[in-house]
């Protein structure tokens, strides 16, 4: 599922995020260019009303993830950076590494597919060779093959 919803135009080895807004604003930026959704403000919108259930974060891998009716094509933003942002979860892990799922509103789950995937792949070795990747492409490689 993952290789289906994003490929090397969606994905960021370098984030400049500072922060946790601005992370969800650049990984929405990068959905937007890839006219995966048609709204940033009303998907960042539904991204915080999510996040505001619970932390989407865990062993300093996040994902937030949202179903909105700006999406207009099911689609997962990556972002890398190695020194981590705080996030607010409760293990007190700054993440590294970012899913920014987007799934359409009244489309199939996505995004419990592509979690339950992702949960497949979580490991601390997982989370090196990203961390590691030289570029876009071997991130996309890595997510592919692991």
């Amino acid at each position: 599922m993952i290789t289906e919803l994003t490929n090397v135009n969606l994905i960021t080895g370098n984030l400049q995020a500072n922060n946790k807004k601005e992370v969800f604003e650049e990984l929405a930026q990068m959905l937007l260019d890839n006219q995966c959704i048609n709204n940033k403000s009303a998907f960042l919108d539904d991204i915080e009303t999510r996040e505001s259930l619970s932390i989407t974060s865990m062993d300093g891998i996040a994902y937030p993830h949202a179903k909105s009716q700006a999406v207009t094509n099911p689609a997962i933003a990556v972002g890398v950076k190695r020194e981590g942002i705080e996030y607010g979860d409760e293990d007190g892990i700054k993440p590294t590494l970012f899913f920014m799922i987007a799934s359409p509103d009244n489309g199939a789950d996505h995004h419990i597919y592509v979690l339950q995937e992702l949960f497949g792949k979580f490991s601390e070795e997982f989370i090196e060779e990203i961390q590691n990747a030289k570029d876009e492409q071997q991130i996309l490689n890595i997510l592919i093959n692991s």
